[in-house]
């Protein structure tokens, strides 16, 4: 099975290109054979029709040598390829006696006598054709002469070039109708296709399926896949929006019932108190160190519905970062048991957001860092501002986290193996990326395992 894979319309043009490629190659083979034993039969044909009018036109001098009579070159008789053709007469042992050859030339050719042959002269090809003639007071069995006529290969190959030309123009016609052809596949079905495809990979990022998939293309199969995501597009908005529904009715249902079974508590404790009853003092702390969770819990539900809720606007303000730093290390330091030092690198760091929504992620990201640290060890905190966004970040000297898991802890309710039975429900570095995308930024997690985590909040500045 392939692992890497590739675009269908790119598969399509390489493969027609490749049977075109070689269609053309086979095409232009054939061709050259077939050129080539046509040449051979349309020499053959022109040397035996000239050796036939030589034949003709023979004379003899008064010491009976042959020669050929000025009628034969009368140019109005002779066809185009006529000026290309020497006809000459060579006697049985090979010595030139009359006629016209390449250059001007006087010397005889060492053949016999051949319908059609090809030999080199002067360093070029040549076909020749030889018949019979008798001499003038002889038979052609005992006294005879060559009447010969020759023809350079390369004149034969000319009357060709036409339709080499015209083949070359078809193949080129033929390679920009594909080029065109794959552009157009690539317009009709490769770029709708990159549209629907981002279209929905933007829709899954944001969780967001409110908006339809819209083609206008001419094919049917596009138009059936854009349906059928619409189709799910819809059913997945109504499972969302009646889980975030579900979220909200349960969260502000469970406010009273905990609000109540906390005011129940301190009753309880002050009760206690009073009595001096250390047994009943320990469960009520218990009670209400779980009813606290659960009002934590039910908290954090309600804001991450808040945040998911498209349409739902924040007020926003200008923010020193320091200042909420600073707010949220006191607060983390009242309730901190581990003895955790704080120390800091502030650059002037102003930001517009919504107050609570960025108190929310310091808070969050500290209190995950604590969490984490060993007790007496130090959390450095820095913000500032670079390359167009403005920045916290919060180093700690804790565990650390395994490098695969670090893509998992940004889901809800994702806790490491270990951290099991640690305090918390795996909401708050998921609360905090949602704040961070929320205004166009993100965070990123460095780690070492055993050597602590470093987190970077980041959004674009304004």
């Amino acid at each position: 099975m392939l692992k890497r894979k590739i675009s269908f319309i790119n598969f399509t043009v390489i493969v027609c290109g490749l049977i075109i490629a070689a269609g053309t190659i086979c095409l232009l083979l054939m061709q050259k054979n077939l050129i080539k034993e046509d040449t051979k039969y349309l020499a053959y044909t022109e040397l035996a029709q000239e050796v036939k009018r030589a034949k003709k036109n023979i004379g003899f001098d008064e010491n009976e040598n042959p020669y050929i009579k000025s009628d034969f070159y009368n140019l109005e008789e002779k066809d185009t390829y006529n000026e290309n053709v020497y006809v000459f007469l060579q006697s049985r042992d090979g010595s030139f006696l009359d006629g016209r050859m390449p250059d001007d030339s006087r010397t005889g050719l060492d053949i016999g006598l051949q319908s059609l042959t090809k030999v080199t002269f002067q360093g070029e090809r040549y076909y020749v054709a030889t018949r019979r003639g008798k001499m003038k007071n002889g038979t052609e069995d005992d006294s005879f002469y060559l009447v010969c006529a020759m023809i350079s290969e390369q004149a034969v190959k000319e009357n060709y070039r036409g339709l080499w030309h015209q083949s070359y123009l078809v193949i080129g016609v033929v390679g920009a109708f594909f080029i065109l052809f794959a552009l157009l596949l690539r317009y009709l079905i490769a770029v709708p296709m990159r549209q629907l495809n981002e279209s929905i990979k933007k829709s899954g990022e944001n969780l967001d399926f409110t908006d339809s998939l819209e083609y206008k293309g001419c094919f049917k199969e596009l138009q059936m896949l854009t349906d059928a995501n619409n189709h799910l597009y819809q059913r997945v908005q109504q499972e969302l929006e009646r889980q975030e529904e579900f979220n909200a009715n349960v969260s502000h249902e469970l406010r009273t019932p905990i609000a109540v079974m906390h005011a129940q508590c301190q009753v309880s404790r002050e009760v206690a108190e009073k009595k001096q009853d250390k047994e009943a003092i320990k469960s009520i702390e218990v009670f209400e160190r779980q009813t606290n969770r659960m009002k934590n819990l039910v908290d954090q539900l309600l804001q991450m519905t808040a945040i998911d809720r498209k349409g739902t606007t924040f007020s926003m303000e200008d923010i020193d970062v320091r200042d909420v730093i600073e707010s949220a290390c006191d607060d983390i330091a009242y309730i901190d048991t581990k003895q955790i030092t704080f120390e800091y690198s502030f650059q002037p760091t102003i930001i517009h957001a919504n107050m609570n929504l960025i108190y929310i992620v310091i808070n969050n990201l500290l209190s995950n860092a604590v969490k984490y640290s060993n007790e007496g060890t130090k959390i450095y905190v820095s913000c500032g501002e670079k390359d167009g966004k403005s920045y916290i970040r919060i180093q700690d000297e804790g565990c650390g986290i395994e490098k695969e898991n670090i893509s998992k802890i940004f889901e809800s309710f994702y806790r490491e193996e270990k951290d099991r039975n640690a305090e918390g429900f795996g909401l708050g570095l998921s609360q905090a990326m949602k704040i961070a995308e929320l205004y166009g930024g993100g965070i990123y997690v460095e780690s070492t395992k055993n050597k602590g985590s470093i987190f970077t909040f980041f959004i674009p500045k304004p």
